[in-house]
């Protein structure tokens, strides 16, 4: 294990000139690196994107390996397909519209607010019977 005098030493005699290779960077460094402003460095601290250490009220100092974390992409996650119910177990919008005694815009817009699935099938749009019921009848569902 090196000593901390040795630490510095290698730190202090390494050449970098522009200061953006090195394994810690000051705030200066690490805009110049990233192309930005030391107030986005700051700002990227601040929100915990980005971490950093202050040795000193005028020192403070960056891991270069969490800023390379920044450009890692998040993992890809696979949403799964929605089936649609069956056909026998769905209102089309006109049906809805005259169980309900509602307009196509209303049904459309309580639909959507309700975020309720509807799928299209041939030249008919169709949503769950059990959505809409459980929306136009909520006392029977709860007994």
């Amino acid at each position: 294990m090196a000593t901390m005098d040795e630490v510095v030493k290698k730190v202090m005699d390494a050449k970098d000139p522009d200061g953006t290779s090195g394994e810690f960077l000051n705030v200066k460094s690490a805009a110049k690196l990233l192309r930005a402003s030391d107030k986005m460095i700051y700002h990227l601290i601040n929100i915990g994107k980005l971490n950093a250490v202050n040795l000193s009220k005028r020192k403070t100092l960056v891991y270069r390996n969490d800023i390379d974390k920044l450009f890692e992409l998040p993992p890809v996650v696979q949403l799964k397909e929605l089936k649609p119910p069956p056909i026998s177990e769905c209102y089309h919008m006109a049906e809805a519209q005259k169980k309900f005694n509602i307009s196509e815009g209303a049904l459309y817009r309580i639909i959507q607010r309700n975020n309720l699935f509807k799928f299209q099938d041939g030249w008919y749009t169709y949503v769950a019977k059990a959505d809409l019921d459980r929306i136009f009848n909520p006392q029977v569902q709860n007994g």
